[in-house]
């Protein structure tokens, strides 16, 4: 077994033996998840070539509420790795020193990803074994990818949004699930380098200038963020549930220069209910 399924299986384990059993309706969850990250973006303020980043392990801490008619979630995910051009990767120069010797030096860019999301949804019609559940709501995120040498120069690309959501759940089997999820920004901010990409201020410091200069308030009609969410559901006991959860991400906004980016992700996730 895969060292990461592993943790998370021993993670589940002890955290269910640790809780007494009973026959009530569980209303409650903690997760964890463990997973992949991956991001393909083309940003014309920061370099004329395509740049792909890859996060593992990606990991996630969820909690969920939920009754009848009603859903609360909240996640936060975050991971490192490597940001390149795809078409050329890490890149080597070698710089001669005189008599002979040589300096060589790899340029490769770190990546961090970070992501927070709450959101809140309401059954619409009924909910019968084997058949579809629909649910709608509202999401607010927070999310956020950072590299450090893109084009040579730190890049950012950080949003704030606020996204109507809907979602069909639907029960195959007594114990096992499968879920689509889909929302898209309606209204939020966006923040990403400045036409001159360094924010000059007397004021502020550099991190506080580079936000204050580089934030914008956005609408749908600016900005495009889509998100959708395929997940599969095993409920092992009344406590207990294992799962694997599938997200793709589509962001473009125009200013100062043209950004377009796809990331997605995949993940293996655990679950214990109280």
């Amino acid at each position: 077994m895969h060292p990461h399924l592993k943790l998370i299986f021993s993670l589940v384990l002890t955290l269910s033996l640790g809780v007494s059993a009973s026959a009530q309706t569980y209303q409650n969850a903690i997760g964890l998840s463990l997973g992949t990250f991956r991001l393909q973006s083309i940003d014309q303020q920061a370099s004329v070539l395509e740049y792909s980043g890859n996060a593992l392990p990606l990991v996630g801490l969820t909690y969920r509420h939920w009754s009848e008619n009603s859903r609360f979630n909240l996640r936060l995910t975050g991971g490192a790795g490597t940001m390149n051009p795809s078409r050329f990767g890490p890149r080597t120069y070698t710089t001669p020193m005189g008599e002979g010797k040589t300096y060589s030096y790899q340029i490769s860019s770190a990546m961090y990803v970070f992501d927070l999301e709450a959101d809140y949804l309401r059954r619409v019609g009924s909910a019968e074994p084997g058949k579809f559940t629909t649910w709608v709501g509202g999401s607010i995120r927070e999310s956020a990818w950072y590299a450090d040498e893109v084009g040579n120069f730190p890049w950012i690309v950080n949003t704030a949004t606020l996204a109507p959501v809907i979602q069909t759940d639907y029960a195959f089997q007594p114990n096992h699930s499968l879920t689509l999820r889909i929302d898209m920004t309606v209204l939020g901010l966006i923040s990403r380098a400045i036409w001159s990409n360094f924010p000059k201020s007397t004021d502020d410091t550099n991190v506080g200038a580079y936000f204050k200069q580089g934030t914008r308030v956005v609408t749908v009609g600016k900005l495009g963020n889509v998100n959708v969410q395929v997940g599969y559901s095993y409920r092992m006991s009344s406590r207990m549930s294992l799962g694997a959860t599938y997200r793709a991400r589509y962001l473009s906004y125009p200013d100062p220069r043209p950004v377009r980016a796809v990331s997605s992700s995949i993940s293996i996730d655990g679950e214990v209910h109280f």
